[in-house]
């Protein structure tokens, strides 16, 4: 056993401590209840006021509050790397949203080159966003669902039944995914917004839990922090969205607003799957008989290439066949020339005799 004095304050005002020694008990049964074992959430005090309060000193405190408050140095730190990660999906959702509706308000192709490198067309910005809508929603949903499985399994681990208790955490755990699951039907802007008013929720519920022993006391503060990050990823989203079609000629608020298939209300789709497949069937059947053109045409080159001469003899058939007409041309050509010199003998003949004629008349 250790004979050292137990270590004192470092500043104790004795002639306060002195004064509230004289004073006498007073009883106060108003404050006397069942709950009067439980600690006020926000208490005032014990120390003597100062007289000359240092602003300084005053908000350095109140600083170093909020980062032990965000330090969550009481919680597990299992439960705190679990807990942050599930918040890397609202926080990637909301940046991207935030980009895209950037990139949507952004006339293409801007002046940057490198810009250029990384933005989207606006339909496929558009495109995107839209995916993005599903994603978020449908993962907020299961969150808020998860958050209020935690009550069930608290309860489950008690080994004593206690009906406030009891009736509180089920009751959470009904309600949550009740809240939860509607969303999921919501446009995006009603839903985001419903299930931040569910976190917000939440967070009462778990707070006034841990206030009276029905949570572990690092819940509060692990859910205030766990809150407050997906409750600006939320609010970040919802005005991401908002800015869409600011300053722009066209109207594309209208066009994020429109669900996908807001145009398809009145269309017949067992016609178009009917006609579908019609296409596809003589599509198909097009392409068999082209094959069979193909093979038939294949099996009828053989026959054909043996009924021919081959392509050098017939080059040499033709160019014999055409020396054989030149010649034939010239010689025709010779023997008009002889006729022509013939005829002309005969004519100069026929002159001589019918002057030797005249000359004998």
């Amino acid at each position: 056993m250790s004979t050292k004095p137990p270590v004192q304050p470092t500043k104790i005002d004795k002639e306060f401590e002195r004064k509230v020694a004289q004073k006498t008990i007073q009883a106060r049964p108003d404050e006397v209840t069942s709950e009067s074992s439980v600690r006020h959430v926000v208490e005032e005090s014990q120390a003597p006021p100062d007289s000359n309060p240092d602003v300084m000193v005053a908000l350095k405190g109140d600083l170093n509050t909020v980062k032990d408050t965000f330090a969550l140095a009481t919680v597990p730190r299992e439960v705190y790397a679990l807990g942050l990660a599930g918040t890397l999906p609202y926080l990637a959702t909301s940046v991207s949203t935030v980009f895209l509706s950037w990139n949507l308000n952004t006339e293409l192709p801007t002046q940057s080159n490198f810009i250029n490198g990384f933005l989207f067309s606006h339909d496929s910005a558009l495109h995107w966003l839209r995916i993005l809508e599903p994603i978020q929603v449908g993962y907020g949903a299961l969150i808020i669902s998860f958050l209020g499985a935690i009550h069930w399994g608290l309860e489950f681990a008690e080994k004593l039944p206690a009906h406030d208790r009891t009736r509180f955490r089920y009751g959470i755990g009904v309600l949550a995914p009740a809240m939860a699951w509607p969303t999921i039907l919501l446009p995006i802007e009603w839903a985001l917004t419903t299930q931040f008013a569910a976190f917000c929720a939440l967070y009462l519920a778990d707070s006034r839990a841990t206030v009276k022993g029905w949570a572990p006391p690092w819940y509060g503060t692990y859910r205030f922090v766990l809150t407050a990050v997906v409750g600006t990823a939320i609010l970040v989203s919802l005005i991401g969205r908002a800015k869409v079609g600011e300053g722009r000629p066209e109207d594309l608020t209208d066009r994020i607003r429109a669900s996908p298939s807001s145009g398809d209300k009145h269309r017949n789709w067992a016609k178009e799957e009917a006609e579908e497949r019609e296409k596809l069937r003589k599509e198909k059947k097009k392409k068999e008989a082209e094959k069979k053109a193909k093979e038939e045409q294949a099996k009828k080159a053989p026959a054909d290439s043996k009924g021919r001469a081959k392509p050098g003899e017939q080059i040499e058939g033709d160019k014999g066949e055409a020396k054989k007409e030149s010649s034939a041309d010239s010689g025709e050509k010779e023997e008009a020339k002889k006729d022509g010199g013939a005829k002309s003998e005969d004519n100069e003949n026929s002159g001589d005799k019918k002057s030797e004629r005249d000359g004998d008349h």
